[in-house]
């Protein structure tokens, strides 16, 4: 069966040699076969390890943003096979997470799995897992270790190829954060933390609140906004800007 990571931060752009995302993207991913989806996210988790500054959090009936779909390079067909994967993804989210777990306060992973009996099958094998190693239900992760979202389309409207799908769902803030919320929280910090706005920007993971975050960040013009590295990111909203919205 085919297995693919729902991602929609920095696990797909993070290179930090301490985090490991990359040695993880280069073990168990392909990469090059990414697919853009519709997602149901948001700038909606505040975390302190960033600032205090917002990053990506699920938020259900809305799949009008977009994450990366990125297949992994194992097949999935037995559950002692599937398990290694969303194994080295929590390892990937926190470089510090004992072997086997699957949470924290802040997230955990869930799984999505298709029709059919085979898929039932796998299913239920994983929810036993999920439950025996007790992992604590986050935000749209249910107690059965399924995440409560649809499954998720392409950007041609069709389902994505996948047989099951795995992501970490964060816990997001009570109030869901405005634009200029978000915008002014990176424009109020000097640790480089507004980094995850812009990679997230130039590698296709995008929400409907980019260009007003866009817009906040440019009337505010703060030092880092002429910085090289977020020159592809900025072309890209600068170019959505000029588009006249629909009438």
């Amino acid at each position: 069966m085919r297995c693919g990571i729902l991602i929609i931060g920095s696990l797909l752009w993070d290179d930090d040699t301490e985090s490991r995302r990359a040695d993880w993207r280069a073990a168990r991913l392909d990469v090059g076969a990414q697919v853009p989806v519709r997602a149901p996210i948001y700038y909606g988790r505040k975390s302190r390890s960033r600032g205090s500054t917002y990053t990506m959090a699920f938020r259900p009936g809305d799949s009008s943003a977009q994450g990366v779909l990125v297949p992994c390079t194992e097949k999935a067909n037995k559950i002692e096979s599937l398990v290694s994967e969303p194994n080295a993804l929590w390892q990937a989210e926190d470089a510090n997470a004992k072997p086997g777990t699957l949470h924290k306060s802040w997230g955990c992973v869930g799984a999505l799995f298709g029709p059919g009996k085979a898929h039932a099958k796998l299913s239920a094998d994983w929810t036993t897992h999920f439950q025996t190693v007790k992992t604590r239900c986050v935000s749209i992760v249910n107690a059965n270790g399924l995440l409560d979202i649809g499954w998720p389309n392409g950007l041609d409207g069709q389902p994505a190829d996948f047989d099951v799908i795995l992501a970490t769902a964060t816990k997001p803030a009570v109030e869901p954060p405005t634009a200029h919320a978000v915008a002014d929280a990176w424009v109020s910090q000097l640790g480089g933390h507004e980094n995850y706005f812009f990679n997230n920007v130039k590698h296709g993971i995008r929400t409907l609140d980019d260009l007003a975050i866009w817009r906040r960040i440019e009337e505010r013009s703060p030092r880092w906004i002429n910085a090289e590295t977020y020159k592809e990111a900025i072309k890209i909203l600068q170019g959505e800007a000029e588009v006249p919205s629909p009438s």
